[in-house]
């Protein structure tokens, strides 16, 4: 019931930050992006077709073809973002008037953070925007031996290059930047929520230490013999993966326990088998 409620409290609050940064920061300063998005900012300046609606258009076929690539809850929970961040982009400008704000590199960069979160928070969710993504997926399943980011680059080169020819080639630049600022932003929220820490211990006595982290942290711990060359002394090296925020946790046991145990933190970027997420992930 907890997950649940942060899933709906992650897919509203970014459902509502992406289609705000559309209407308030991207459209109004003629700024371009890549994806379905950018295909839809084009054809709202070539056309006056409404942007949410052009979205939802493009990402039919799309959720069509690739459902049994995506999986049913994604799938389900994906389209329902689009559909209404779709319709609250086109509610909203057709009922409100967003102002430029002038500076179109500071629009860039609120433009960039804003989707950053808003994407972060749909992923964590298990969710997304749509897009171009899904089609890159259908491609590499029918083309095994093509490789996904190389897919990914070709289409957002030709969606950059429609861009130029209809906003201009200043749009697709600030495009670039913001795509960068996404990126980094993606990155941030996810070390802030959800990032893992390898952690060693070379200490002499390990049970109190290895029992404290089962019981207090809830984790598995891997227990080897060592040997310090200095000293030429036995000791025992403890591996664990731990959480971002039980690090202070798993210190302050270290502290307690020993405080001469060497103690060495690194960050992990991907963890595969039995780990289990006690926070959400991108």
């Amino acid at each position: 019931m907890k997950k649940s409620i942060k899933e709906i409290l992650f897919l509203s609050i970014g459902c509502l930050l992406f289609s705000l940064y559309i209407c308030m920061f991207l459209i109004p300063n003629n700024i371009g992006t890549g994806g379905l998005t950018g295909i839809a900012l084009g054809l709202n300046y070539l056309f006056k077709i409404p942007v949410g609606f052009s979205t939802i258009i493009l990402n039919i076929p799309l959720f069509i073809f690739g459902y049994n690539l995506l999986g049913k809850k994604f799938a389900f929970k994906s389209g329902l973002i689009v559909i209404i961040s779709s319709f609250i982009i086109d509610f909203l400008n057709s009922h409100l008037s967003f102002t430029p704000l002038g500076d179109v590199l500071t629009a860039t960069i609120f433009c960039g953070v804003l989707s950053g979160i808003a994407m972060a928070l749909l992923f964590m969710a298990g969710a997304s925007t749509g897009g171009l993504d899904i089609s890159g997926k259908i491609i590499k399943n029918k083309n095994p031996n093509l490789s996904l980011s190389k897919i990914l680059l070709v289409q957002d080169f030709v969606v950059y290059l429609f861009l130029s020819l209809t906003l201009g080639p200043r749009s697709v630049m600030y495009a670039l930047i913001m795509s960068f600022i996404r990126s980094k932003t993606i990155d941030a929220v996810q070390e802030g929520f959800a990032s893992s820490r390898q952690c060693i211990i070379i200490c002499q006595n390990p049970d109190l230490i290895i029992n404290a982290i089962k019981l207090q942290l809830g984790r598995g711990v891997t227990l080897l013999n060592a040997e310090g060359c200095y000293s030429h002394t036995n000791k025992k090296f403890i591996y664990v993966v731990i959480q971002k925020f039980q690090l202070t946790t798993l210190k302050n046991i270290i502290n307690d326990i020993d405080p001469t145990a060497f103690v060495a933190v690194s960050s992990v970027n991907d963890i595969q088998g039995n780990f289990k997420q006690k926070s959400f992930s991108i």
